[in-house]
């Protein structure tokens, strides 16, 4: 099965701790492999160098698609716009990684997002190749609305 750029199932929970769990997958497929040797600049603005030879996987899905897209804070009241500012100096210290699940295991995404594609760190894997299904976490409230949606 060959998918453009993906394909999502949705379902959401609205309030957590509640034991349900989320129903909802975004599935596409690996497009590329390819080593990049050390000091090798990635994403936008160079924003990632390779400090030694990795080898990435390359996905067509990315920011325009709904990947890593989340809801925006409440800048109306004083005591969100405080807690974004204490949220924003957080990130300066703390770089969260954004991670995709292939044949089971979670991958680190190298450097920032791009439009339409998304590059993972696979290095010290033998057991993926082009085709292999990836899994991201979106919200799918954001998902880009040309993406194909199954309901089961």
């Amino acid at each position: 099965m060959q998918l453009d750029s993906g394909s999502c199932i949705q379902g959401r929970v609205l309030v957590k701790n509640t034991g349900l769990k989320k129903i909802g997958k975004f599935k596409t497929e690996i497009i590329t492999i390819k080593e990049l040797e050390k000091g090798y600049n990635i994403s936008y603005s160079n924003e990632y160098k390779t400090k030694k030879e990795t080898k990435i996987a390359v996905i067509p899905v990315g920011y325009m698609d709904g990947f890593n897209l989340k809801n925006q804070r409440d800048s109306f009241s004083f005591k969100n716009n405080v807690l974004s500012v204490c949220m924003e100096i957080k990130k300066i210290f703390t770089r969260p990684k954004l991670r995709v699940n292939i044949n089971g295991k979670d991958y680190n995404v190298l450097g920032r997002l791009g439009m339409y594609h998304t590059v993972i760190d696979i290095t010290g894997t033998n057991d993926i190749s082009v085709g292999d299904e990836v899994i991201l976490n979106v919200v799918p409230l954001y998902t880009n609305i040309n993406i194909r949606r199954e309901y089961i």
